[in-house]
């Protein structure tokens, strides 16, 4: 591996290599890590595939790579779309995580890797659309709320307090658990 990094280094300069290495410490297990190392592979493919992760190291060593879902809320111009998408994925991480890994390993110029997030963000709009958010369970956190709710409640009404009532119209706020405290 580290005669591909000299030879990036003489293409691309030092800092290049630098970043390589920084990514090959810090994601020993990504694809294009294990390909690096692989010597199945022949020393252009390795170095090619040095080349891409020097020009798009910022994916990976950004501490706060919007990755996947900068790359959505440009695709999705509807802010209430987008919220709704947003908070699919925070239902289900491990969809994310897989759009993110993709993101961060292919990023997002190319017809090709474009093409592929693109379907991928319609597909999940589709099962999305398809998924009855009032039948999903309560998350830990929603039902520690409830909980405390429910406990605050009681306590209330030994000691005679005058309760004031639910609100009966359902809001937008993000959660059932909101309304309760």
């Amino acid at each position: 591996m580290y005669g591909i990094l000299s030879l990036l280094k003489s293409l691309k300069g030092k800092g290049a290599m630098r970043r390589v290495l920084e990514i090959t410490k810090k994601y020993p297990d990504s694809r294009p890590v294990r390909n690096l190392r692989n010597p199945a592979f022949t020393d252009d493919s390795r170095l090619a595939n040095a080349v891409h992760m020097a020009e798009g190291s910022d994916r990976y060593l950004n501490p706060y790579p919007g990755t996947f879902m900068n790359y959505v809320r440009h695709k999705v111009k509807d802010r209430k779309m987008f919220g709704d998408l947003a908070n699919w994925y925070r239902l289900n991480p491990e969809k994310m995580r897989v759009m993110n890994e993709w993101h961060q390993e292919m990023g997002s110029k190319g017809q090709w890797s474009q093409g592929f997030m693109d379907n991928m963000i319609k597909n999940d709009i589709a099962e999305m659309a398809k998924t009855n958010f009032t039948l999903r369970q309560l998350t830990d956190q929603e039902k520690y709320l409830l909980a405390v709710a429910k406990q605050r409640r009681m306590d209330a009404v030994k000691q005679q307090a005058k309760i004031l009532p639910f609100p009966k119209k359902k809001f937008n706020t993000g959660g059932l658990a909101s309304l309760m405290i």
